[in-house]
């Protein structure tokens, strides 16, 4: 078997790497193709907003719009906290943070919402019903402080898995070729 040089080990790892981080990068970049990308997070244009009352969880807009908070969390295009007006739905809200990416499952969102005795409820919403049926009442109004969870799919929870595991692999290749085959 032909011993390969410290030159060829080094330009073959650093190939690998290379391709690695490229290809997510590349496939990100076609995904938000068209939006402004600051480090890493998409910029979105921050209402001018005022509080309704001390401790009020409901905000004037710049059009004097009434306004509240809610969160956005777990897979959708756009994560984050969001002021909306006071009448939005959770469709409209989900399409405002760029809806759900590929692998979502949509067939149990959930929204987290602390109810008047300090507890949370916990309201699961099935859109793939809503969207076979178009039955607007499977669809519930937003609260202030609301929380929405997009979860991943089964099939997501796979490829993030092998996504480390392919990782460990490329760690593990760096450290056989530099430490262990250079000592042969």
């Amino acid at each position: 078997m032909r011993k390969r040089g410290p030159v060829y080990i080094v330009a073959i790892t650093l190939l690998t790497f290379h391709v690695t981080l490229l290809l997510p990068t590349l496939a990100l970049a076609q995904q938000q193709q068209g939006q402004v990308i600051q480090t890493g997070q998409i910029m979105q244009p921050q209402p001018t907003i005022k509080a309704v009352g001390e401790g009020s969880q409901y905000y004037l807009g710049e059009a004097n719009e009434l306004l509240m908070r809610v969160n956005v969390w777990g897979r959708v295009l756009r994560p984050g906290q969001y002021f909306i007006p006071a009448t939005t739905d959770l469709i409209t809200l989900l399409s405002a943070a760029g809806g759900p990416v590929p692998h979502s499952r949509i067939t149990d969102v959930r929204v987290v919402r602390a109810n008047p005795e300090g507890e949370s409820q916990i309201v699961q919403v099935n859109l793939k019903k809503y969207l076979a049926t178009g039955d607007k009442r499977l669809i519930p109004s937003l609260k202030p402080e609301d929380t929405v969870l997009v979860s991943g799919s089964s099939w997501q929870l796979f490829v993030d898995i092998m996504q480390v595991v392919g990782d460990l692999a490329l760690v593990a290749t760096v450290y056989y070729n530099f430490f262990v085959r250079s000592n042969d």
